[in-house]
């Protein structure tokens, strides 16, 4: 009689493992399921974020402050990653589409403080890939600056190509004898590699855009 309660028992937790398995499996899929289709879906993004609607000028303004407003400087160890405003726009087909999804390379410039070379104030300029953030389809994914790599490398004028890591490109300018560790950001170009359409903000833009000038310290 044991024998038989004893395998009973077995059987029946077995099979209430089995189902507490299979739904946890079809829960985390359905889950899955809505973040992926969320992060397809330019309908999922804030509605206020939504400039499919707007054209020229309008367009242009609002696209801008989104840039701005979303802005996020991070710390990562030793990376510095600068994170944008998202939203979405009005494709080629006239459908909706991610900022992301038309524009998609990113160029952020900076300037030097307080370092010259001839008069001329040192760039940075870093280059990468547009793309929706990881976390939240109201943003665009950081671009990172290896600033441990760059701060190892003699200090020079020329590109850098990082693919190790966050993929990005650095190119340099005006720089002298050390490395510069105050920057203050300057412009933000978003390309259409297809058509090079491009959109973004000069320095008089973000002034007018920002409230605060954004700077980053190594």
């Amino acid at each position: 009689m044991r024998t038989f309660f004893a395998i009973f028992a077995f059987a029946l937790f077995f099979v209430c493992g089995v189902y507490v398995s299979v739904n946890n499996q079809q829960y985390y899929e359905n889950e899955y399921a809505e973040v992926s289709v969320s992060r397809r879906d330019p309908a999922a993004i804030k509605k206020v974020y939504d400039f499919s609607n707007l054209e020229g000028s309008a367009l242009s303004d609002a696209s801008k402050q989104r840039l701005l407003s979303g802005i996020r400087v991070i710390h990562e160890q030793q990376d510095i990653g600068l994170e944008l405003g998202h939203f979405v726009v009005r494709g080629e087909d006239g459908q909706k589409t991610f900022a992301c999804q038309k524009y998609t390379k990113l160029i952020m410039t900076f300037q030097s403080e307080g370092v010259a070379v001839a008069g001329q104030p040192s760039t940075m300029e870093v280059e990468g890939h547009c793309e929706i953030s990881a976390h939240d389809i109201n943003s665009i994914s950081p671009l990172w600056i290896p600033v441990a790599k760059v701060l190892g490398e003699p200090v020079s004028d020329g590109e850098f190509d990082f693919r190790e890591g966050h993929q990005v490109r650095l190119r340099f300018a005006n720089v002298s004898d050390e490395w510069p560790h105050t920057w203050v950001l300057t412009n933000v170009k978003m390309v259409d590699e297809q058509t090079q359409q491009e959109m973004g903000l000069d320095l008089n833009e973000i002034k007018k855009f920002s409230n605060n000038p954004v700077v980053i310290q190594w």
